[in-house]
């Protein structure tokens, strides 16, 4: 499928490893949109948790799941996405089915506050123990700010060194965006 918009391009593969009764995490929830995403594929049997450090992030995706009468199948946290591992019960380890990650800053929001590499990567390594076999993480890279392209390749440097026995990654991007492009990279476990 080819999309005009990135993200929907991503959510169609990730289409392939969610499934009613499957369990997502939208490790960066910002507006909402990923956690609604991923509550509707999980269907009342599955589960989401969704992360965020600012507390207008975690209210507009509780108001947006309440408001699309989504079934109570999820947990949002107002922590950082490196936490997730603490945070997710045990008995969800090793069964999540994907992971979803959109770095940078919440649209319409402060800029100044961003995802950073040293969190990101802890959050990532934590998403990897997480997923199941046959799991998904998703990350869309938008590096077009301040800090953005260190953070663009701390995650590409420490994707391309995943054991390819272990995970495959694959890197799609949008080239032609003006400024920066859009990066997406989807890593799955074997």
């Amino acid at each position: 499928m080819i999309s005009n918009n990135i993200l929907s391009f991503a959510k169609s593969v990730l289409c392939e490893v969610l499934h009613p009764g499957c369990i997502g995490v939208d490790a960066t929830v910002g507006n909402g949109y990923d956690t609604v995403f991923l509550s509707e594929k999980a269907g009342p049997d599955g589960h989401v948790f969704g992360f965020d450090i600012q507390e207008d992030a975690v209210n507009q995706t509780e108001q947006r799941l309440n408001e699309e009468c989504l079934p109570a199948n999820w947990t949002i946290f107002h922590s950082g996405h490196e936490n997730m591992l603490e945070l997710i019960p045990s008995e969800f380890h090793g069964r999540v089915n994907a992971v979803m990650f959109n770095l940078g800053f919440l649209p319409g929001s402060d800029k100044t506050v961003i995802t950073k590499s040293k969190t990101t990567l802890a959050a990532i390594e934590a998403s990897l123990d997480l997923l199941a076999k046959g799991g998904m993480l998703c990350i869309a890279i938008y590096a077009g700010h301040p800090g953005g392209d260190d953070e663009d390749v701390a995650v590409r440097e420490y994707c391309n060194a995943l054991d390819y026995h272990t995970y495959r990654v694959i890197q799609s991007e949008m080239i032609n965006k003006p400024g920066h492009p859009i990066r997406m990279l989807f890593v799955t476990k074997l």
